[in-house]
């Protein structure tokens, strides 16, 4: 196996976008990591979960050397989807939706429209108004985050396309057919971390317990990046 450091990527999760990472890319390309990001469609538009994995495909396809493909959230689903590709090194999830074949978010999370979906036209926000994103964003953040940081968060969050939840799974989960790294945020308002646990254990992931709410890559940048390369040079070297 190369020495070289892998090519990072990373992929965002439900109603956001590359930019959610802007601050964490910056932190590894400083640590000398070549980082891409990968835009899922199904936010601000209205394909399904495949076509976020054809997205994520196509990036690896592109793909100069071994990737570590890094997945927030929702991300982790398409991840799910498209990551048994000979680019893929190793999948690693952040509080994400690691789901097994046959499996959709919605279909994880009860099969019902949770309460702070706002569902309209097909597409789904997160909260029912812009006062709900606002406090969700704000209960995610750490208790000294300026106020307007989670107004800034919530204003850039985009409707999803409602199909995207309910897709499933349509193959044999990337997670078992490669090596397989879960971050857990043991503070998720969004994501809870029972199921975050039941997920990575079934993924029979190797599994990283952070004190963190959903987005640990926002609350320090400089921290996250550091754990992100111990675990991807950690395992190269065990490798």
């Amino acid at each position: 196996m190369s020495s070289s450091p892998p090519r990072i990527v990373l992929v965002h999760g439900a109603w956001s976008g590359p930019w959610v990472f802007d601050r964490l890319t910056a932190q590894l390309r400083g640590r000398g990591f070549d980082v891409d990001t990968v835009t899922l469609p199904s936010v601000g538009g209205t394909v399904d979960m495949l076509a976020d994995a054809e997205a994520i495909t196509a990036r690896l396809d592109a793909a100069t050397g071994p990737v570590t493909l890094i997945a927030h959230s929702y991300g982790g689903i398409p991840t799910t989807q498209a990551g048994d590709h000979p680019a893929v090194e190793r999948i690693v999830y952040i509080a994400a939706f690691a789901l097994d074949e046959g499996e959709s978010l919605q279909g994880s999370l009860g099969g019902s429209i949770p309460d702070f979906w706002g569902v309209a036209d097909g597409m789904v926000s997160l909260g029912r108004s812009r006062e709900e994103r606002i406090a969700m964003a704000s209960a995610d953040l750490p208790e000294d985050a300026p106020a307007e940081l989670a107004v800034a968060l919530a204003d850039m969050f985009q409707p999803q396309s409602l199909t995207a939840f309910t897709t499933p799974v349509n193959r044999v989960p990337a997670w078992k057919t490669k090596p397989t790294t879960y971050i857990l945020a043991e503070q998720d308002q969004l994501v809870p971390p029972a199921f975050q646990e039941h997920v990575a254990a079934r993924a029979g992931a190797h599994v990283i317990r952070v004190n963190t709410g959903h987005t640990p890559f926002e609350e320090d940048p400089s921290w996250f990046a550091d754990l992100l390369v111990g675990v991807v040079t950690a395992e190269r070297t065990v490798a």
